[in-house]
């Protein structure tokens, strides 16, 4: 059974779908924190690069946007100098000032702005429309060539001569009244950004995205969701109206209000499991167990048999916890919404029948993602190598922030090092005539370790150099913080 659980509050909305009770994507928005990947800005150039062939566009955000000349070629065609095809340095295109009108590809992420292109699109539940394309792309996830014949043929009569159409997977099956309303609705849209970008002023938004619960029914509710929940009356009659105008009745009925007093998130489980799934660890139900572990660079994945001991020979327990581990692997990549390079390290398998099973199942597990994903082979090594296209931000963006003392590496020194640290620190002041006293302030298990280990000694030392040792415990300071004060 597949579920699509809304909770909105004050301060944020929040979506799961559910898989047979399981979660396997969770969505987010907060008031302070609007999604713009999709949205259409009139902008100013603030910079040109021509050696990188690209300039910095200011779209009013915090960080300037990073546009690519290949991104800039169809506003070039249409409203600049009509040269279509053209090969033009970017420095010929375009100077610090000019304004351009440019939409997000990728939201700003860490100290990099937001890429943006003028290759517009406006999506829709079944289409994506192309305002300054003239061709029809289908979906690679359509594979009857009957069906993308269909869909073609209907889409090429249907759209406008001068715009485009992507048609979505859930297109599939679709009658020509779904497609005529869509492309009504999405021309007119796209006339109604396009009127206002003479009058517009540079920073301006002209179009945003659906916002989150439009989104996910628009892209996520399907006649293959039994029931989509929300806890907002509001928001629950603007999706009967939207569903109304674009998808089946059948749908309708699908459609829930929950009015309990328990937290929605709570009563279908989705709270427990978010908090799971910002753990390393993922517990199997054989026993074994996955470790995700995310870097700069990639997202390691290892599995191990753990506490599966296996009822038969050592290579059927292997084969047991590595097909388990190949279904759950691709839900945790949803879940918390991992991407870039992704290596997974399997138990070792001698046979290669047994790898091809493995990789057979993490393939079929992967199909169920919404998100472009590639694996690549089996290296040398032994592991697998794949891909996942960077779209959004990870659960954990949401829910977890650098910690203090190891700012990010997961360890912080031993009691011992800082230990040794306060020594030679009190050694460099010790020789100073003017002190007389050297006061220590240190955390509760750092001054029980401190004084058991080291305290003799530094009294004995001190003593030797006419100065006195006091150990303070100061109940402000965490794990292994100190303070050295020093008294004359």
């Amino acid at each position: 059974m597949n579920q699509i659980i809304i909770n909105v509050d004050k301060f944020q909305t929040r979506a799961a779908l559910l898989e047979d009770g399981k979660a396997s994507e969770i969505f987010i928005e907060r008031d302070d924190e609007k999604k713009v990947n999709g949205s259409i800005f009139k902008g100013r150039v603030a910079n040109v690069l021509p050696g990188m062939e690209s300039a910095f566009v200011d779209i009013g955000l915090e960080k300037n946007a990073f546009l690519y000349v290949k991104d800039l070629r169809e506003f070039e065609e249409r409203y600049l100098d009509g040269i279509e095809n053209s090969e033009r340095p970017i420095e010929d295109i375009l100077n610090v000032g000019d304004e351009v009108v440019v939409q997000i590809l990728k939201d700003p992420r860490g100290s990099k702005g937001a890429r943006v292109t003028t290759h517009y699109t406006i999506p829709g539940k079944y289409l994506v429309l192309m305002p300054n394309n003239d061709y029809v792309a289908i979906s690679q996830k359509i594979k009857s060539s009957a069906e993308r014949g269909r869909l073609e043929k209907l889409l090429t009569d249907i759209k406008p001569d001068t715009m485009g159409v992507i048609i979505r997977t859930a297109a599939e099956g679709k009658s020509e009244l779904h497609f005529e309303r869509e492309v009504e609705y999405l021309v007119k849209k796209w006339n109604e950004i396009e009127s206002r970008i003479t009058s517009a002023k540079a920073g301006e938004t002209l179009y945003s995205d659906n916002e989150l619960v439009m989104t996910v029914v628009r892209d996520i509710f399907s006649s293959k969701v039994d029931e989509l929940i929300i806890d907002d009356e509001e928001k629950y009659w603007q999706i009967l109206d939207y569903v109304s105008a674009f998808s089946e009745n059948s749908l309708k009925t699908k459609i829930k209000l929950y009015d309990e007093e328990e937290p929605i998130f709570d009563a279908y489980g989705v709270s427990k499991q978010i908090d799971e799934a910002l753990n390393e660890e993922v517990r199997l139900d054989c026993g074994g167990s996955v470790v995700i572990q995310r870097t700069e660079a990639l997202v390691s994945i290892d599995i191990n048999t753990g506490k599966n001991t296996g009822s038969m020979n050592l290579d059927s327990t292997v084969l047991e916890t590595n097909l388990e581990a190949a279904w759950e692997i691709p839900r945790q990549l949803r879940l918390r919404n991992l991407s870039g390079i992704i290596i997974i390290d399997f138990i070792d398998m001698k046979s290669e029948e047994d790898k091809q099973k493995v990789l057979k199942e993490l393939e079929k597990t992967l199909k169920r993602d919404r998100i472009k994903n590639n694996i690549i082979h089996f290296t040398d090594l032994g592991l697998v190598e794949m891909t996942r296209k960077r779209v959004g931000k990870t659960l954990s963006h949401y829910f977890q922030q650098e910690c203090p003392l190891c700012q990010g590496t997961g360890k912080i020194k031993s009691k011992e090092a800082v230990s040794l640290e306060i020594i030679s620190e009190i050694k460099n002041v010790a020789t100073d005539r003017d002190i007389s006293k050297v006061k220590l302030k240190l955390a509760k298990e750092l001054s029980t370790f401190f004084k058991e280990v080291y305290r003799e000694f530094m009294e004995v030392y001190l003593k030797s150099k006419r100065k006195k040792l006091v150990i303070e415990v100061d109940s402000s300071k965490e794990k292994n913080e100190y303070e050295i004060i020093l008294e004359v």
